[in-house]
């Protein structure tokens, strides 16, 4: 686990798109995609976990960065990495894009609930 710390920026909660991810526990787990990467023809998404109460975003949690891979279906499936040294090439490519002052943090493998 990658440790992480709190960050104070502005959401337009209308234009962000959301999913759910269940854990390998079965609990969900709510977040915001914040940006696509792309590095040695792996693709990866930036997302920002939210926690919501009806169809309001009450909060917003940490920031995570996933693998992601899709099956023949076009079903998205979305992994933490396992690599400490990819994942710190992906943050670092987050980081020169300009898009966060802030650091990521790693999770567990999870899927994407379509």
């Amino acid at each position: 686990m990658h440790d992480h710390h709190e960050h104070e920026h502005e959401h337009e909660q209308e234009h962000l798109e959301a999913f759910t991810l269940y854990d390998e526990e079965g609990n969900e787990h709510n977040f915001v995609l914040l940006g696509e990467l792309e590095r040695e023809k792996n693709e990866y998404w930036v997302c920002e976990e939210i926690f919501v109460e009806g169809e309001d975003i009450k909060d917003f949690g940490d920031l995570y960065i996933f693998k992601k891979s899709t099956d023949e279906e076009g079903n998205i499936y979305l992994d933490s990495i396992e690599d400490e040294n990819e994942f710190n090439e992906v943050v670092k490519l987050w980081e020169e894009m300009g898009e966060a002052d802030f650091e990521i943090t790693e999770d567990e493998s999870e899927d994407v609930d379509n």
